[in-house]
């Protein structure tokens, strides 16, 4: 068994420790190290790695970008979130983007290995000290309560929400996500559904309130 991992993550230095970490189990191969989320995005499809590991704050498309895009054009390829965040919102939104496992860099070599082998073997990882958010998440839901609306946009709406608070036309916020301007179109129509709000303003409005920065 060889297991091919892609590697997306902004820092070099932590990209040399993470990939020496992972390489001393000899069924794990480092295949590529990417420095933002567009390279990431490229040579997953590129080089069809079985898992990817990045981070979620990087830039050129950030990390929840980067899963929703991966979920949607490579759903053979299993990633893992590994961030210096211990939120409960990342995790939660990382988790509905298809990350099959989540990490903070408090893990250690061993613990960053049995992740890769564990999602590459089809199973989902989820560091011990967050897995609190996601059983409090899941009893919210099983007692009816329902989610603000926030929280019902996906990683790519709120990213759309917040370039239209900056001003930004259809076409520009489609050349900052590497998208078509239809494909924004289609994103601003599920956003209106969500938020009931139709106006740009309005929506410029709702995202500086909610802080959808």
């Amino acid at each position: 068994m060889n297991i091919g991992v892609l590697l997306v993550e902004d820092f070099p230095l932590v990209r040399e420790g993470v990939a020496a970490a992972l390489e001393r189990d000899p069924a794990i191969t480092v295949v590529g190290e990417a420095a933002n989320g567009r390279e990431g995005l490229h040579m997953a499809h590129e080089l069809r790695p079985d898992v990817v590991l990045l981070d979620l704050h990087m830039p050129e498309l950030g990390g929840m970008m980067l899963l929703e895009r991966l979920r949607a054009e490579l759903p053979g390829v299993r990633t893992i979130v590994m961030t210096a965040s211990e939120k409960g919102e990342p995790l939660l939104d990382a988790v509905a983007a298809g990350a099959s496992g989540y990490l903070t860099k408090r893990a250690t070599g061993e613990e960053l290995r049995q992740a890769v082998l564990t999602v590459h073997g089809g199973g989902s990882v989820i560091a011990p000290a967050l897995a609190g958010h996601l059983l409090r998440a899941y009893s919210r839901a099983s007692s009816g309560e329902q989610p603000e609306v926030r929280s019902k946009l996906t990683a790519t709406e709120h990213e759309v929400l917040r370039l239209v608070a900056q001003g930004l036309t259809d076409k520009q916020i489609a050349e900052q996500i590497y998208v078509s301007p239809r494909t924004v179109q289609n994103h601003l129509a599920r956003i209106r559904d969500k938020t009931d709000l139709r106006r740009r303003s309005e929506l410029a409005r709702w995202a500086v309130l909610h802080a959808v920065y």
